[in-house]
């Protein structure tokens, strides 16, 4: 149900509308917001703490717009704030990143290092992001500061983020993780930091070969029995990172079934999550599926709606639907009576569309569309009756930023909306629950923010049975070009 592209379409007079606002935004997106009250100003004669606190309470907008001087050392904050701030586009941690290497006569390497140390503690996508930034530099620039980062590694005192971005570098400048692996498990706390470390290393350009050696050393990690809770869990999490052979898959799903802590399971959960599905042994993808229903039902229904119950549901689809017709729609069947539909929707970064452009429910059913987007452009999903895209995305896109925080941005008041998530901002997840309409049809999902919903959108199919739809499958047609969606 993934969009993978569309066939060429014929250009009329509405899809030049629709093209036309598609770049605006996108040009929109790129160019330095408005600000109508000016400038914020920054007090920087003030103690380091005390400029940091006045920078944090900036909106990105704000931020964005605060006035700097690339030969004033004063300013030196302001530039760490826009390196280190989730949600700003890339441009301003580009400059931010020229200016600190100019101003701090540091290379790009140890700005970037002293930048993930200035990040706060529960903001991992600027960790990852940060970190992706420094694991992409030449190899040779690590290799130079190699001191700086086994002093960092090192350093109990250092934050988190700076240790496992270190650790992550190491492991890259070694290509191998056979020294530095032995030396840090045997410290529980730096053993926690190297697991922190792995999917970072992962999801750099240079880390795909490192996967199957730091698989085996993760694996042989999980065999302690006597392993504490918290870091089996980052074990797990890590493992999920890197399993992609049969070995390190089986240890996980070895994992998934422990009885014990939540915290593991949950971790079980998400790692599962992460694997392709083609690496699975093909006897456990309708075993776990099986054992999701068997964990979930046993529980009262007040229950099934945490984050980490919803979670082990959306795993449950996910295997369901790899599953073959026959046994795809049993399953589906009891994953259903369990009482709510889970629709996970990602954004694609810098692209302004979604992932999934169309998925199915049954009409009355409880649905949950969890939205996580990734990209540095805010988004939320906004779910309207069929045929209205049009009509709530101009009148969404025209509307101000309400002054009321409780409000909903660019959400418009019409009986034409269903349900709406607020602004989802970058690394941010929101779950919207609401009950699918009685009637079926093609209803409709986009995004409302400015400009945004002339790519972003999708549909939402209602059937008046899912069991029965399941076996004869029909697509939607997008609500734009009448195109059969994939």
């Amino acid at each position: 149900m993934r969009r993978n592209g569309r066939r060429r379409r014929p250009i009329t007079v509405a899809w030049a509308f629709v093209l036309v606002c598609g770049v605006a935004a996108l040009a929109a997106a790129q160019a330095p917001p408005a600000n109508p009250a000016g400038p914020p100003r920054i007090l920087l004669d003030l103690s380091p703490r005390a400029v940091e606190y006045q920078l944090r309470r900036l909106t990105n907008d704000e931020l964005a717009t605060t006035a700097r001087r690339p030969a004033d050392p004063r300013y030196r904050l302001v530039y760490y704030a826009l390196l280190t701030r989730t949600g700003l586009a890339k441009q301003y941690r580009d400059e931010a990143l020229d200016v600190l290497v100019a101003m701090d006569g540091a290379s790009r390497p140890q700005v970037l290092l002293r930048a993930l140390g200035m990040v706060p503690g529960t903001d991992d996508v600027a960790v990852a992001r940060l970190a992706g930034i420094l694991l992409d530099e030449p190899i040779d620039a690590l290799r130079a500061e190699r001191a700086a980062f086994e002093a960092a590694a090192d350093a109990s005192d250092a934050p988190g983020a700076s240790r496992r971005a270190a650790y992550a570098v190491l492991l890259q400048i070694e290509g191998t993780a056979a020294r530095i692996w032995p030396q840090a498990a045997a410290s529980r706390d730096r053993l926690a930091d190297l697991l922190g470390a792995v999917p970072l290393v992962v999801r750099s350009a240079r880390g795909g070969a490192l996967q199957p050696e730091l698989a085996q050393a993760i694996a042989a990690v999980l065999e302690d029995d006597a392993l504490e809770p918290s870091v089996r869990a980052a074990a797990v999490s890590a493992l999920g990172a890197v399993a992609r052979e049969r070995a390190a898959v089986e240890a996980v799903l070895r994992e998934f079934r422990r009885a014990g802590d939540e915290a593991v399971s949950a971790a079980a959960v998400g790692a599962l999550q992460q694997i392709p599905l083609d690496v699975w042994p093909q006897d456990e993808v309708l075993a776990v599926a099986h054992a999701i229903v068997a964990s979930l039902g046993g529980r009262p229904p007040s229950q099934r709606t945490s984050p980490a119950a919803i979670d082990a549901l959306q795993l449950g689809e996910r295997l369901a639907a790899a599953l073959p017709a026959d046994r795809r729609t049993a399953i589906g069947r009891d994953l259903a009576a369990l009482g709510i539909r889970v629709v996970r929707i990602e954004t694609v970064p810098e692209q302004m569309r979604f992932t999934q452009s169309w998925f199915v429910v049954e009409a009355g059913a409880r649905v949950q569309i969890v939205l996580f987007n990734p990209d540095a452009m805010p988004h939320n999903v906004v779910v309207g009756r069929p045929g209205t895209l049009q009509e709530i995305g101009t009148a969404g896109g025209a509307m101000s930023m309400p002054a009321d925080p409780a409000a909903k941005p660019f959400v418009p008041d019409s009986p034409s909306v269903i349900a709406a998530t607020p602004l989802v901002w970058e690394g941010e997840t929101a779950r919207l629950n609401f009950v699918a309409p009685k009637a079926p049809g093609e209803y409709v999902y986009l995004c409302t923010y400015p400009g945004h919903w002339a790519r972003m959108y999708g549909v939402m199919l209602v059937v008046e049975r899912l069991e029965a739809w399941e076996a004869n499958r029909v697509a939607p047609r997008d609500p734009l070009s009448g195109e059969t969606l994939r």
